[in-house]
């Protein structure tokens, strides 16, 4: 993939959350610089048109009153291109997955878990740093590693918070960590999956136990609805 380009942006991205906690707002804030930086190169290689990964229920969510996605909703009012092209715009999850398949692609692109575009600054609860978000990635790749059997439909680590702990003699104020694990077709409905006990201690003793920063690892058993799958 000579084509391939790789922007390092995630430094602008955390100067322009720095103080944000709300959600509808970080998306925002997401969703201006997502088209900012996309606009940058654009000038670069002469590019008129954005093409985005957009699905139907992108657009029900920010459409609704349920949340901004940031390629939808979130985007600002002025963008400096065109136009912006949609291909898969009416279709669900697994409608993609289909049109994957149909076009050959491999199985590690077909069948891969669903990923945020606004990253994992929506599985960190309040104001995005460096240091969360580095403990969400930390996690996530444990999550990933030990529910693999369980083949969820999605499956991450969200940082919700500190509270108290103790690691060795010591005192520990450290994060809490959310494992969710869901079953879904389409992204618009999904049921929390049913782990075994075996399992979640696993996942709990080798988060908290490898990761100095967290004290504490939950396990989120809500379905959608209530729940989004997301966290913000």
């Amino acid at each position: 993939m000579d084509s391939l380009r790789v922007v390092e942006a995630q430094d602008r991205f955390f100067d322009e959350l720095a103080g944000v906690t709300d959600p509808e707002e970080k998306r925002h804030v997401i969703g201006e610089q997502f088209i900012r930086e996309f606009e940058t190169v654009a000038e670069e290689v002469d590019a008129d048109y954005l093409v985005q990964g957009t699905i139907y229920p992108d657009r029900i969510e920010s459409e609704g009153t349920i949340k901004s996605h940031h390629n939808v909703g979130g985007l600002p009012e002025r963008v400096g291109f065109e136009g912006i092209v949609e291909p898969m715009r009416d279709l669900y999850k697994d409608e993609v997955r289909e049109v994957a398949r149909h076009l050959g692609l491999e199985e590690i692109i077909s069948e891969r878990m669903p990923f945020p575009g606004p990253g994992l600054a929506v599985r960190v609860l309040g104001e995005v740093t460096p240091e969360k978000v580095e403990v969400c990635r930390e996690a996530t790749a444990v999550v990933e590693e030990e529910l693999e059997e369980y083949d969820p439909w999605q499956a991450f680590a969200a940082v919700l918070g500190k509270a108290t702990g103790v690691k060795g003699d010591n005192r520990v104020h450290g994060y809490v960590v959310a494992v969710r694990s869901v079953e879904s077709r389409d992204g618009m409905t999904a049921r929390a999956q049913e782990l075994e006990w075996e399992t979640l201690q696993r996942l709990q003793s080798r988060i908290a136990g490898t990761i100095d920063d967290v004290s504490r690892v939950v396990y989120d058993v809500t379905h959608k609805p209530p729940a989004t799958i997301e966290y913000e």
